[in-house]
């Protein structure tokens, strides 16, 4: 493993080659006055079955949105492909407006009126997975609403008006009437139009209309975020990595450029091309390392301060604003030392040698470690995470999880937390690392992919495959003398925003050839 002194000289070079150090309020690039259309089909779909975004869609929104601020924006399209039909249509961003993309609630009201229609109730999140209990608490806050019952919603700091308007008030016509300006993507599309696809739109039907977009002349753009299902096939579900494959390589044939999100993924990528002699380059366009953004709620959600925060000086108490967002377990979480592993909670997440660093560190005698808090959705092949926290009791109680973390829960979980984990075995990026160090937060990270890359010299670094190298990084950083140093690094580093991801994509799609 490198020593730790050798990440600046890495962190140097890497900044030379990808002007990382510009900080513009301007477009560091020359638009050719044509319109830019961005692929959201996977987006749309995706919104129809989670609520909130992470990873890939939290990617593409930040930068659709970024990228609009420092265009002309009468020319940015979102364009998507129709499941059933396989027409491909296109809306103006400026009609449905940029708060609308950054908000999944308001986006699923404009694609699935009726799934959206079904999920606006907040106050009842609590029992999302146990649906006899969300019908019937929905029923009985129904029926008391009626009756001109106070009592059961101030507990929520609600009123019985504000859960009828949820429950019965009609969408605002601003939301459901902007789709009617949509159109066919070839009517308004002309050669040398941009088509930029950072989704992750892999199905048949939608690679024929991207390669009728090159047919009609656009420049088609493909943002490889990592080449995993290839590279460590063994880390995806089922057929994954063969779908994978098959669409990289079918990409080829309407790809103008590629760009990639990391060094570590270009050169898996050049590998690709070299392997099936693709005459193909591509750009690196660096993530950025920023915190979540602050999204709206949809308009016809409970998002007014009620009868009892309205009373509230939030100022003088910014505690109480987190607390608002957290329920019994998290506000117990947040009471006491913790670390925060964010992910999904799968195997590539590395989550069982993680646990496991825990372990073998209380094992050895060191019982003043904060806990640790996986945050994440559930993926596949825990089997062996579940077992380790049945057989030892969550591993002495050090472990717990919280499933499915809000942004609002996950903002306060990052300001609150003693440092961060990503021994991730494989990474495009790595998100996380870079959210945690906008929070001014160090990190346990993997030595590997692109992990080095975004986490720089700022972090405590490990071999990802070693329990006892995890469990060693731990230690280092569980110092607070040792954090306190590198948190002082964190607040002077020019850490890389989603502003100057916008404006290196810009540079890459319109650099000469």
């Amino acid at each position: 493993m490198e020593k730790l002194q050798n990440y600046p000289k890495r962190r140097n070079q890497f900044i030379c080659v990808n002007a990382w150090r510009v900080k513009m309020n301007t477009p560091t690039f020359n638009t050719d006055g044509n319109k830019v259309f961005f692929d959201i089909s996977g987006l749309i779909n995706y919104i129809k079955k989670v609520d909130r975004y992470s990873g890939i869609q939290r990617v593409m929104v930040e930068l659709i949105t970024e990228f609009t601020k420092l265009s002309d924006p009468k020319l940015i399209y979102l364009s998507w492909c129709e499941p059933r039909s396989g027409t491909q249509r296109c809306v103006l961003l400026e009609e449905i407006g940029r708060d609308t993309l950054a908000s999944p609630a308001k986006l699923r009201q404009l694609f699935h009126p009726r799934k959206a229609a079904r999920s606006n109730l907040p106050v009842l999140d609590r029992y999302r997975r146990s649906p006899v209990k969300y019908y019937y608490h929905r029923t009985r806050l129904d029926v008391m609403s009626l009756l001109r019952s106070e009592a059961p919603f101030r507990k929520k700091d609600m009123t019985s008006k504000m859960w009828r308007a949820v429950r019965w008030g009609k969408a605002p016509k601003s939301t459901s009437g902007s789709r009617r300006t949509e159109q066919p993507l070839f009517e308004v599309a002309a050669k040398g139009d941009h088509l930029v696809l950072l989704d992750s739109s892999w199905q048949a039907h939608q690679s024929q209309g991207f390669k009728m977009a090159k047919e009609h002349g656009m420049e088609v753009h493909t943002l490889v975020y990592d080449l995993i299902p290839i590279e460590a096939p063994q880390l995806t579900a089922g057929s994954m990595p063969y779908i994978f494959y098959d669409w990289l390589l079918t990409s080829r044939e309407y790809t103008s450029r590629y760009m990639t999100i990391s060094e570590a993924t270009r050169r898996d990528l050049l590998r690709f091309f070299q392997a099936h002699d693709i005459q193909h380059t591509a750009t690196t366009v660096p993530l950025a390392q920023a915190g979540l953004s602050k999204t709206e709620p949809a308009e016809n959600e409970v998002h007014q301060q009620g009868p009892v925060s309205s009373r509230i000086s939030f100022d003088a108490y910014p505690q109480l604003e987190d607390a608002r967002h957290l329920n019994a377990h998290l506000r117990k979480i947040v009471g006491e030392p913790y670390a925060l592993c964010v992910g999904t909670v799968e195997l590539r997440k590395n989550i069982w040698r993680t646990a496991m660093a825990w372990k073998y560190l209380v094992d050895q005698g060191h019982t003043d470690l904060p806990k640790l808090i996986f945050a994440g959705r559930r993926g596949w092949v825990t089997t062996e995470f579940d077992l380790l926290m049945k057989g030892t009791g969550d591993v002495y109680g050090y472990v717990s999880e919280v499933k499915g973390p809000t942004d609002e829960e996950l903002h306060v979980l990052y300001k609150n937390c003693q440092f961060v984990l990503m021994p991730s075995v494989y990474e495009g990026w790595g998100l996380p690392v870079g959210e945690a160090l906008a929070y001014g937060k160090s990190a346990v990270v993997a030595e590997n992919s692109s992990l080095v890359e975004v986490g720089m010299d700022l972090v405590e670094y490990c071999d990802a495959m070693s329990v006892k190298s995890i469990a060693e990084a731990v230690l280092r950083l569980n110092d607070p003398s040792h954090r306190a140093t590198l948190e002082d690094k964190i607040k002077v580093a020019d850490l890389r925003s989603w502003s100057d991801v916008a404006q290196d994509m810009g540079q890459a799609m319109y650099a000469p050839r």
